[in-house]
């Protein structure tokens, strides 16, 4: 075999080498953020997974369609939560008209905090 034709193999297969190298390289890369990127979106799924439950409750809230009352006007409500433990809700709503430039204000571990309006 000649000399120029050995030479020419050892290169054809050195090449060959740095590009299987580079690219699996770049496929190792590559699935090591795919696994990243799954955990991450699997916590955030978990830390979301009450929003259809949170909705439920604000569609039975605010909705046209009124709660079960019972005879001392208290509304009744039934929930899940993300590990699908029931939960008996007793709500009594009041209602107070608000001005324009007032402030709304609750207790929270007893101090005065203002209550914000919702979709702000």
């Amino acid at each position: 075999m000649p000399q120029w034709l050995e030479i020419a193999v050892v290169m054809a297969f050195a090449i060959a080498a740095v590009f299987f190298l580079a690219k699996y390289r770049e496929t190792a890369a590559a699935l090591y953020e795919s696994e990243r990127m799954k955990k991450r979106l699997s916590s955030d799924l978990g830390r979301y997974r009450d929003v259809t439950t949170l909705r439920v409750l604000r569609d039975a809230l605010v909705g046209s369609d009124s709660l079960p009352v019972d005879d001392d006007g208290r509304e009744h409500l039934l929930l899940r939560d993300g590990d699908m433990q029931l939960y008996h809700l007793i709500l009594r709503r009041q209602c107070n008209a608000v001005g324009e430039g007032d402030k709304v204000t609750f207790q929270k571990d007893g101090r005065e905090v203002e209550l914000e309006e919702l979709g702000q």
